[in-house]
């Protein structure tokens, strides 16, 4: 009789099992060592009991089915790690723990639930592809050497409440997808927290913690993201923006970071009520030129290999045309106005008035000028008037 406490290939020991297709339900309990590929076909479940220790010394395991597993271990050297083609929401991993793959789980399409998975000493921890409408949620990303979570092709996934901890590149990667929701996550000792790379990358991303990263938040080629309501704090840059990056800043807090926003070739945000305090430096722009962007910017981007991708390989910018990636407009100028500067920027402000040259924001009044292949061009300026008189953002997030 079919049923899903049915034990198939239970191993005690410590010998590995042949590779194989399960053909009927199947439960897994104990300590378990496979040294090739397991396939659960579509129309087969797997369940995986609490306490249970899945090790691959190659092959992983691949999921067209329905796999259910809770508090089990995942673990190898360099295996292949899971992966779910197309499963539904009845595809659960509750307490997981994921270890020691190329890709710990990798979601190919559908909508399969990732709660309270831990990822960590992979090289990607999640991938997430193929339009995915995963939930990720209250994970932890540790550890990975590449990326901990890299949100691809057009997926529409909702993380949240997850925390991305010391991984080697990036906290978490989102190219060319709009996540459905991205928030009350938490990004700490990466070198990147979150990235945003490449034209229709445009989710919001809100309510997200930053803390000690390198850079908290990239936003690269041509995306447009929606940054809203987060708190960077003692990040080296909070916010760094550069070709043709342009997001909507506001209602963030950026707190004690060596600098909050870096701007650089061609990038034009609109940063309007947020509150900027503790940061010597709020606003930095670099080889920020309208002049440059309207003699060099199209001729730089047609230069560009269109065909890479986020991690040098793949689909990359070649389906976007030069008019989706113009300004909207080229006065030499960026949007930073509404903010509150803190107590002493504000103080600073009020001495030296809207034509003042405020300390905090280095643009072209401090370098009127770069040089570029033999050529100068003047540096953009930032408008900061009128400012907020009071703090916009409450001081912490949950």
């Amino acid at each position: 009789m079919k049923t899903l406490a049915a034990i198939l290939l239970l191993l005690l020991g410590s010998g590995p099992a042949h590779a194989l297709t399960l053909t009927r339900d199947t439960r897994w309990n104990g300590e378990l060592r496979f040294a090739e590929s397991v396939t659960v076909p579509a129309g087969v479940n797997l369940e995986v009991a609490p306490g249970t220790r899945v090790r691959f010394t190659a092959g992983g395991l691949e999921v067209a089915g329905r796999l259910v597993a809770e508090k089990a271990e995942f673990t190898g050297e360099n295996w292949a790690g899971l992966t779910l083609k197309g499963c539904d929401a009845q595809t659960r991993l509750t307490a997981v723990e994921v270890r020691g793959a190329k890709t710990g789980i990798l979601v190919q399409g559908g909508a399969p639930l990732l709660d309270r998975v831990t990822l960590r000493d992979n090289e990607v921890g999640v991938e997430l592809r193929g339009k995915a409408a995963a939930v990720v949620r209250d994970g932890i990303f540790r550890g990975n050497r590449k990326v901990g979570l890299f949100v691809k092709d057009d997926s529409v996934a909702r993380i949240t409440g997850c925390g991305f901890e010391s991984n080697g590149k990036f906290g978490a990667y989102i190219y060319r997808a709009r996540p459905a929701a991205f928030t009350g996550n938490r990004f700490s000792g990466n070198p990147v927290g979150l990235m945003v790379a490449y034209f229709g990358s445009d989710p919001r991303v809100d309510g997200n913690r930053f803390e000690n990263n390198e850079i908290a938040i990239e936003v690269d080629r041509a995306a447009q993201p929606e940054l809203r309501g987060n708190l960077p704090r003692g990040n080296r840059i909070a916010l760094s923006l550069q070709r043709r990056a342009d997001p909507l800043v506001t209602g963030n807090r950026f707190a004690d970071n060596q600098v909050a926003i870096k701007l650089a070739f061609s990038s034009y945000p609109r940063i309007t009520g947020n509150d900027f305090a503790g940061n010597p430096l709020a606003i930095k722009l670099e080889f920020q030129s309208s002049t440059w962007e309207r003699e060099q910017g199209a001729a730089a981007r047609a230069g560009e290999v269109a065909a890479i991708g986020a991690f040098g390989s793949g689909q990359g910018a070649k389906n976007v045309t030069e008019a989706e990636r113009r300004p909207a407009s080229l006065d030499g100028t960026i949007n930073a106005r509404g903010n509150w500067w803190g107590e002493v920027g504000n103080l600073e402000l009020a001495r030296g008035g809207e034509q003042g040259n405020p300390t905090f924001i280095h643009d072209g009044r401090d370098q009127p000028s770069f040089v570029e292949k033999g050529k100068n061009y003047p540096l953009d300026t930032v408008t900061f008037a009128p400012w907020s008189a009071a703090p916009q953002v409450r001081e912490s997030l949950p």
